[in-house]
C-alpha cells in the first residue's frame, strides 16, 4: 500500500523535505511501524523523537496503534506552544 507522509516545521527542516510517498507492506500497517520505518533513516532519528513530535492520519491526531490503509496521509509535526 502507498502512504503519503508529510513533515511540518522543524521536522521538515531536519528531514530535508516536506513530503514523501512510502510503499508500506500490508503486514506493517501500523502508524508505529511506519514511524519506525522513517526512523530507520539515521538522519531522521532526532527529528522524529516521540517526545517532541505529534502524528496524525488524514488530519486527525492519532496514537501509535492506528492501523493504516492504502492512501492514508500521515503527518509528523512538532508540538506547538502558544504565547
Amino acid at each position: 500500500m502507498k502512504v503519503t507522509v508529510l513533515f511540518f516545521g522543524k521536522v521538515a527542516d531536519a528531514m530535508g523535505k516536506r513530503q514523501c510517498v512510502l510503499d508500506v507492506p500490508d503486514t506493517q500497517a501500523g502508524l508505529f511501524t511506519l514511524r519506525d520505518s522513517v526512523l530507520g533513516q539515521a538522519f531522521a532519528a532526532e527529528a522524529l523523537d516521540m517526545a517532541r513530535v505529534l502524528m496524525s492520519v488524514n488530519q486527525t491526531l492519532e496514537t501509535r496503534d492506528r492501523v493504516l490503509v492504502d492512501g492514508d496521509e500521515v503527518a509528523f509535526f512538532p508540538v506547538f506552544s502558544g504565547g
